[in-house]
């Protein structure tokens, strides 16, 4: 077996193995769950590979910037869902703290801070709800 590479070890940061019966579904497929994933490895950790030979693309920091993206990305669909359950969701908005705890924000007087006019602006767009609460005077 060869040595190890970053690029394996970074196929196998961006696609962990599951250990635990209770994290595949059925629980007995864990073996086959383990196998296709080790395959997934194999291949990604290959395609880093001929990247970084092919184009000097290094595969941490490649990874990295794309986890972050995608971070960015769902922080900004997490702000968005509680935009709507704050301003658009009626006859009542759902409560501050029903929505911290959803979104792990810690407490309810975050939620208040956590999106903006822009978010508001884009769940109205996506979704063409009407806004049920009047935006508060500056």
């Amino acid at each position: 077996m060869a040595a190890k590479d970053i690029c394996d070890h970074v196929a196998a940061l961006a696609n962990p193995l599951p250990t635990s019966p209770s994290e595949v579904q059925p629980p007995e497929a864990l073996p086959d769950a383990q196998d296709q994933i080790r395959e997934d490895q194999d291949n990604y950790a290959h395609n880093l590979r001929g990247a970084w030979e092919a184009e000097d693309i290094d595969p941490l920091l490649t990874e990295i910037e794309m986890v972050r993206k995608e971070r960015s990305k769902l922080d900004h669909q997490l702000r968005m869902l509680i935009a709507y359950g704050r301003e658009f969701v009626g006859p009542r908005p759902y409560p501050l703290n029903t929505l911290a705890t959803a979104a792990g924000l810690g407490s309810h007087s975050s939620v208040r801070t956590f999106y903006d006019e822009d978010e508001i602006e884009a769940v109205a767009a996506i979704t063409g709800a009407k806004r049920i609460t009047k935006p508060t005077s500056q």
